[in-house]
This record gives structure tokens, sequence and C-alpha cells, in this order.
């Protein structure tokens, strides 16, 4: 898995909750959203950019930080998870991925992910 697929599917995950086994790459993103009583358009989109710009490799990716709220909604250019993946793809040479456990808890808390960056190992 690329770092471009990896982080998406991480994003996705935070977004949802969805396990990247319960979709593939002709999914409808609005059919991934799908959490009761939350509206994909405007809520769902809002939801998941917030997380996208927050990724550690896509907050610094002209391709992922250009993406604007309107290519999500009905009609628009991104509607797939091949749509918006291979929209991404320029961002595959911002650097390898990561554990994706390391990754939840830099987006859940990142001052907490600071913290312990800073830490001096043991025995130092």
């Amino acid at each position: 898995m690329n770092p471009v697929e990896y982080h998406l599917k991480l994003t996705i995950r935070l977004w949802t909750g969805a396990a990247p086994s319960s979709y593939n790459s002709s999914s409808q993103l609005r059919d991934i959203w799908s959490v009761p009583g939350e509206a994909y358009e405007p809520i769902g989109i809002q939801k998941f950019m917030t997380l996208m710009y927050s990724d550690p490799l896509f907050k610094s990716c002209p391709a992922a930080q250009n993406i604007t709220p309107n290519r999500f909604y009905t009609g628009g250019d991104l509607q797939t998870f091949d749509d918006l993946y291979q929209e991404l793809l320029p961002c595959g040479a911002a650097g390898p991925a990561t554990s994706i456990t390391a990754n939840i808890q830099a987006v859940a808390d990142p001052m907490a992910a600071t913290a312990a960056a800073k830490k001096p190992a043991l025995g130092k």
C-alpha cells in the first residue's frame, strides 16, 4: 500500500469508522459516510475535509489543500474512493506511511503526540 492509499484509508477510518474491507475503489464516498442522523451534504463533507486537512501527509500537500467542498457534492468530480485517490496521488512524494496507531493518536490528540515526542528516552 502506498502512502496516499494508506493515509486516505486512515482518514476514512477516522471519519466514519469504516474499515477498508467495507468499501472498494468504486465505492461512493456518500455511501461510506452512512453516519445515522448526519447528512453527507454538508456535514459529512465538512468533517471529511477537516480530517483530511489535518492528516500528516495531506496537510502539507497542495493537491489535498486545493480540494474544495463543492467537488464532493452531487454532480462534483469527487464521488468515489478512486476519484479522491487519483486526485491525491501527487501527495505520495510527501513521505512514507507510518504506524496507523500513531497517526490515529496524533490526529485525535495532537498535544499528547507532541509531548510524547519531546519526552526523553528511559535511562537518559
